[in-house]
């Protein structure tokens, strides 16, 4: 039987812990860099900087700084405020996992149209979350000779409630767009056929990622034990919901609007219409725009109106009641 408290079993788990983490950090400093394009594009006035991008680079800057800052408390060598840095790494950890989950409740948003009685719902839980992760930001550590940096006590409770929390609400998340994404195919818009190709597996891993940290964390075997999964759940959990966010708004970047069918009575006919969404603009050259108009009234006569117009993506996104993400 292992004696998970002893400290030579904390010193092993310790090790273990260093080398995951210094993996972990390589692997999203390496998707960082590939993705600084897409920063580069609202430096440059190409794409506009609208709401749904706070949460995203919130999400992807909290994560670079929190691996700075867990890289300065595994390798340094002289002493320094342990508790203070180790502090910071727990709220920002959290953080971390907050957004990512606010990422993918926006692109579920978005999916549905901005419909109030999804928007609604998933807004009121992801206030709900940012107060549960931000509760569980309770560490004690301090520094040992030999050793550096050592967590010596962690909230447990609050810890496990974070995860658990978090899988629910990256559950809801997921079923609610697979609900979306099943929909027959000629009720889907090309914003839809988008997610339909990339698949679920963005939603489903997030979902499973928070699994191991909430295992570890009820089962309660020592201080290192308790958060060796939180940070690799959390930066994986950010990595993915930062590429859907992106294949979003490069998508809307590449199509000024993005149409959603829907269906208007005209006397006892019904009648097709279209409504847009934009998550990024493309601040670009004017485009040529076609619009076909039908019609049909009561009496079954019907007739199409051809207009023709240049117009800038911009304003031709507030044709028709944009909802602008």
């Amino acid at each position: 039987m292992v004696d998970w408290m002893s400290p030579e079993e904390i010193a092993k788990d310790a090790a273990v812990f260093l080398k995951m983490q210094h993996c972990l950090a390589g692997i999203f400093f390496w998707e960082f860099v590939i993705s600084l394009d897409f920063e580069w594009d609202f430096i440059t006035g190409k794409k506009k900087l609208n709401w749904p991008m706070i949460p995203y680079f919130g999400g992807r800057y909290i994560t670079l700084f929190t691996f700075i800052g867990l890289l300065i408390s595994l390798d340094v060598t002289t002493e320094i405020n342990c508790q203070a840095l180790y502090q910071f790494l727990v709220i920002s950890g959290q953080m971390m996992i907050a957004f990512a989950s606010m990422n993918l409740a926006i692109r579920t948003m978005a999916i549905w149209s901005q419909a109030k009685y999804i928007v609604i719902p998933l807004s009121l839980i992801s206030a709900g979350h940012w107060g549960v992760v931000l509760s569980g930001t309770v560490i004690s550590a301090q520094w040992v000779p030999g050793q550096g940096c050592v967590a010596t006590q962690t909230k447990n409770s609050q810890l496990m409630l974070t995860f658990i929390y978090s899988l629910c609400f990256d559950t809801i998340v997921f079923l609610l767009s697979a609900w979306k994404l099943a929909m027959p195919k000629h009720h889907r818009s090309q914003l839809v056929d988008l997610m339909f190709k990339d698949g679920l597996g963005y939603f489903l891993l997030v979902s499973i990622l928070n699994i191991p940290a909430a295992v570890f964390a009820a089962l309660k075997l020592n201080p290192v034990m308790d958060i060796t999964f939180n940070l690799p759940a959390a930066a994986l959990s950010n990595i993915l919901a930062c590429r859907a966010v992106r294949r979003l708004a490069n998508f809307s970047t590449a199509s000024p609007a993005v149409y959603m069918t829907t269906t208007q009575k005209v006397g006892t006919h019904d009648v097709a219409s279209t409504g847009n969404i934009s998550f990024a603009k493309n601040r670009s050259q004017g485009v040529h725009v076609q619009m076909d108009t039908f019609t049909m009234g009561e009496d079954g006569s019907h007739g199409t109106d051809y207009s023709q117009s240049k117009a800038d993506p911009e304003s031709f996104v507030d044709m028709k009641k944009p909802h602008a993400y």
